[in-house]
């Protein structure tokens, strides 16, 4: 675990959008269906696996950057605990929700990566907790058993890519792990191979590459091959064509017969300099395929041997040059035709995944994977000797393909192309030596005097090939000199140039020099420098040596000085090609694009390209209905906050309030929220200003099936009505956590990021340092980075910032909040995104009654019940309780609310006489209360109720017929009148008839209701 970095105190390099995706290409594998697919896939690392392989590279996988020895961009190791901390993980992965077991020192380490996770189960000890360690290894324990209750097919991801082995389920059973699961009294009872069937699970999703990057000539190919070979010792490569085989060919050596015949042993010169050449003279190219020793992924460029690209080195270099320059022309129109028209005829490709094999372009796997496009041109034939063959050239490029699909009455497909191309020439020593002569010469050349002495500058030009390439720049009194280590000598003497003009915005930017030059000037130029406009571009660095010369004894020289319209189009040196060309625009694209093939609706393109060609203007809200969503769990003092604010904003307009009714313990239902919008919207036709709507989700909702619901409505004119402003949720921390830290269902859920703009905390407000408020902002913040906190005790705001922000009328709709949606939730443009449920399920059962309860017995059985809950699985615990009644005490009607956990508890009068809120309203005198929880039963429910009222004198006609049942079983043995018998069954007279109640059993009922009663 030496691989854990951090920046400023905290992790580097983590995007939820990447962590989430990466989670659902994981379960995706659970839904394909059949005998063969698991009901979820568990991951324990360190000892609990005997460090498995497997195991540790779905780790990496789902947290990279934090597990892994070989990270980029780190900073110092982390030595604040052991390694076996860091390791004490045990990851189970279901279709819909994701079991998590960490300790209290590797949880604030693990939290950005999977508080954006939907359905998240995490069992983890709070610090004070931890401390006793054997209850900590209990608690381990047993919350892998809770994790697994629900399974019977477990996959295993045994073995990791690249070092496949075979599968061993008795291996799997020596994971002490495993091993802990048949533990009495604490594991599961019995072993855990006869309770479960797991297998392998083939984990093909995770994609990496390995690339071998080359920036400078190795004249013996020994080196690739060592690469390549020991790269095999570990890979499962199973194509083994030649195509596929690093090679480095020098001069005529590069023919096709040498290229099919190429072999890693093969005894030949091919691989030497020496007179492979014209003639049997030295070579003029090299030709350099390396191939990435664990996958097919290859690259193969064509270098050449000299100083300049000019006739005065004769045809060779110069047929050889321009012949690679129409292959890589070739390459990249071929690119480009694919780029617009999916069609792949121009040059050679294929696209290749990290597990060894190639995929069709016409696949639809190929998308996301690299692609390679390639093209040789063999045998070219040397001019100047009948006969001959100069060798071939090659060339070949990898890049990434960005596809999104627009929606405006249609489908658009929009794909962008991210390549990288670099040309090297290789300089020879001889002409080094010749470099530093002219640099040092002082005396008249064919450039004529040295004005300047050589310093640093860089060249480039307007050529997709071209980027800013730094050398040493000498300028004379006729023409100037540019040095490059790969270019060679590139000269421009004043017969070539047409014209110059120079761009030097002020002392501290870069200064540019544009040379536009004559066409006989290409054969001079390296043909990435070559460029439609025919103009090469120098720029000098501020206060350099260079610029100083330059203004100093080249100036004077020149008459025209001004700025150039290019120069408006490129910016600074820095700025512009800092990266690669289009860089910035392909990973906005290829952010969106790698998430999933949902489309986009076209009037976002603005909001999230925001460039000049995709810039919509914004569409203004005119006369819809802004909809304020306020979210939030049971106890959480989300009506509390609606009320007041409802209350305090009275004379800013109308106030609607949608709030399910006392009826709906389903939860939450789109289609009711739904009707409720068409209803609204037919009763505010007609003249004046509509009223504004407040959404109230109920109970463990997710927000984002309140916000599909609302702008997804089935009816299109319905639909284009309404536009929400803003969501807001509460957080109550007291109401927060079942136990330790495992939180309530859909608590994080309901402060999604890209769908919340403000968290409103409703509990512990005076106590910022509380380790409950300070655990829960923690959670909170990182499943939000962006939300604004607030505090407002019970629901009461205090602050007119704070009432701006809830009722915010764009916020939802800022371009920030609208990307993170498209990165997180795909699918939600067009109301497809399916939240799930979590393994946790609570239920709301609704108890209705006439009876007037004793209010000191009602708060005593409600304080009650906070002792009376029970560990996991928590089955009978009640958490909430919601409702109105009558006690006796007063003939008022009252409105009670308790939650458990807290110990919080309201009695006040009701007040619910407002006509707009929708719902079932009570017409009679019925008293109900609603209590949520987890497996809780009607009748054991209308028990506990009996007890919060004073019992009534029981008569028999008053007795129900289970309570007549329970009195002949209690009394079924009492002595029977005369005539009767009982055979063991049945209670049997004279005449034989039988019967199944005690023949005495109205006595009997007469007796129990006298003793109840006295």
């Amino acid at each position: 675990m030496a691989g854990i970095r951090r920046v400023n105190g905290k992790l580097s390099g983590i995007n939820p959008a990447v962590s989430c995706c990466r989670l659902r290409q994981v379960q995706s594998l659970l839904c394909e269906g059949g005998t063969a697919t698991p009901d979820g896939i568990l991951c324990s690392l360190g000892i609990d696996s005997r460090y498995n392989e497997g195991c540790t590279e779905l780790a990496k996988y789902l947290f990279y950057g934090l597990y892994g020895r070989n990270q980029l961009n780190l900073d110092n190791v982390l030595d604040e605990f052991p390694e076996e901390m860091l390791d004490d993980v045990i990851l189970l992965i279901k279709s819909e929700c994701v079991h998590l077991y960490c300790n209290p020192m590797n949880y604030s380490y693990l939290l950005p990566y999977v508080s954006h996770w939907r359905n998240l189960h995490l069992y983890c000890m709070t610090e004070a907790e931890y401390e006793d360690e054997e209850a900590a290894e209990e608690f381990k324990i047993s919350s892998f058993v809770t994790m697994v209750q629900d399974c019977y097919r477990i996959g295993v991801p045994y073995s990791s890519q690249g070092h496949i082995q075979r599968f061993d389920m008795f291996m799997v059973e020596k994971w002490p792990l495993i091993q802990a699961f048949a533990l009495e009294g604490i594991g599961g009872g019995s072993f855990f191979t006869m309770k479960y069937k797991y297998f392998l699970a083939l984990l093909l999703f995770v994609v990496k590459f390995t690339c071998a990057v080359i920036n400078c000539i190795v004249i013996n190919p020994q080196a690739f091959r060592c690469y390549y070979c020991h790269g095999l010792i570990s890979s499962n490569i199973t194509d083994k064509s030649k195509s596929q085989q690093p090679f480095v060919l020098f001069g005529k050596h590069s023919s096709l017969e040498d290229l099919e015949s190429y072999s890693f042993n093969f005894p030949s010169e091919s691989h030497q300099v020496r007179n492979t050449g014209p003639r049997g003279s030295t070579a003029r190219h090299m030709i350099l395929q390396c191939v990435a020793p664990k996958g097919p992924l290859a690259c193969s460029r064509t270098y050449f041997f000299g100083t300049t690209h000019t006739p005065y080195l004769g045809e060779v270099l110069l047929v050889l040059s321009q012949m690679y320059s129409a292959a890589v022309q070739g390459v990249l129109s071929g690119i480009k035709c694919y780029s617009h028209t999916t069609t792949f005829t121009i040059a050679y490709l294929k696209s290749v995944f990290c597990i060894s094999r190639i995929i069709p372009l016409s696949d639809e796997e190929s998308r996301y994977v690299v692609k390679t496009a390639s093209m040789t041109v063999h045998d070219i034939p040397d001019l100047q000797c009948d006969g001959g063959d100069l060798g071939s050239v090659v060339f070949s490029e990898s890049f990434l393909e960005s596809s999104i699909n627009i929606q405006q009455k249609g489908t658009i497909l929009i794909r962008l192309i991210l390549i990288r191309m670099e040309c090297l020439l290789i300089p020879q020593r001889k002409f080094d030596l010749h470099n530093k002569q002219v640099k040092s010469t002082g005396h008249c050349t064919c450039l004529g005097s040295a004005l300047t002495v050589a310093d640093a500058a860089y060249v480039f030009s307007s050529s997709q090939l071209s980027t800013p390439e730094e050398g040493k720049i000498v300028f004379f009194s006729e023409g100037l000199l540019f040095i490059h280590s790969q270019y060679g000598s590139i000269t421009l003497s004043k017969d070539h140039i047409s014209n110059i003009k120079f761009y030097d915005p002020d002392s501290s930017a870069v200064a540019s020099l544009f040379v536009e030059y004559e066409s006989s000037l290409l054969p001079h130029l390296p043909f990435p420098l070559h460029s439609s406009d025919q103009c090469l571009v120098f720029a000098l660095q501020p206060r350099s040596k260079s610029h100083r010369a330059f203004y100093s004894r080249v100036r004077p020289k020149l008459h025209d000085s001004q700025e150039p319209p290019v120069a408006k189009r490129r910016g600074s040196l820095k700025t512009s090609y800092s990266q690669l060309p289009e860089q910035d625009m392909f990973l906005q694209h290829f952010a969106l694009s790698s998430i999933g093939q949902e489309p986009i609706l076209y009037d976002h393109l603005g909001v999230l390209f925001p460039s000049a060609e995709l810039r919509n203007p914004v569409n203004s809200q005119g006369d819809k209905v802004v909809i304020t969503i306020i979210t939030g769990l049971p106890g959480s003092h989300k009506e509390r906050l609606c009320n007041f604010l409802v209350q305090l904003n009275k004379e800013h307009g109308r106030w609607v309030v949608y709030q399910p009714g006392p009826d709906s313990c389903e939860g939450f239902s789109a289609s009711h929220l739904q009707l409720y919008l068409s209803s609204f919207l037919e009763s505010q036709r007609g003249p004046g200003a509509k009223p504004r709507l407040l959404v109230l989700s109920p109970g463990y909702t997710d927000v984002l099936d309140v916000v599909q619901a609302v702008l997804f409505h089935p009816d299109p004119v319905v639909q284009a009505c309404f536009t929400i402003g803003a969501v807001t949720a509460c957080v109550d921390p007291l109401t927060s956590c079942v136990e330790h830290r495992f939180a309530f269902p859909k608590l994080l859920e309901q402060c999604s990021q890209g769908i919340v703009s403000t968290v409103v905390f409703t509990g512990l407000t005076a106590e910022q340092k509380h380790p409950l408020m300070q655990h829960v902002q923690q959670l909170v913040r990182s499943a939000n980075p962006t939300a604004a906190f607030t505090l407002a005790e019970r629901g009461a705001v205090t602050r007119n910032e704070d009432v701006n922000l809830i009722f915010s009328d764009g916020s939802f709709n800022e371009p920030q909040m609208l990307r993170a949606r498209y990165v997180l939730y795909p699918g939600w443009c067009k109301g497809r995104f399916f939240s799930g449920s979590g393994s946790l399920v609570l239920t709301q059962q609704r108890v209705a009654f006439n009876r007037p309860l004793e209010r000191p017995l009602f708060v005593t059985r409600c304080k009650a019940l906070k002792s009376s809950l029970k560990p996991s699985p928590f089955r009978g615990n009640v958490y909430n309780i919601w409702g109105k009644v009558r006690f006796s005490d007063s003939d008022q009607l009252m409105e009670v609310s308790y939650n458990t956990v807290s110990g919080s508890l309201s009695i006040v009068p009701d007040q619910s006489t407002d006509p707009l809120t929708p719902g079932t309203k009570e017409t009679n005198t019925s008293c109900f209360l609603i209590f949520d929880g987890v497996g809780l039963t009607e009748d054991g429910l209308k028990d506990w109720l009996r007890l919060c009222a004073k019992q009534p004198k029981k008569t028999k006609n008053a007795l129900s017929s289970q309570e007549i049942k329970r009195i002949h079983v209690s009394r079924h043995l009492d002595p029977l009148p005369p005539g009767y018998f009982y055979n063991g069954y049945q209670y049997v007279d004279i005449f034989g008839e039988k019967r199944n109640l005690h023949p005495s059993i109205l006595f009997l009922v007469v007796i129990v209701c006298y003793r109840t009663s006295a």
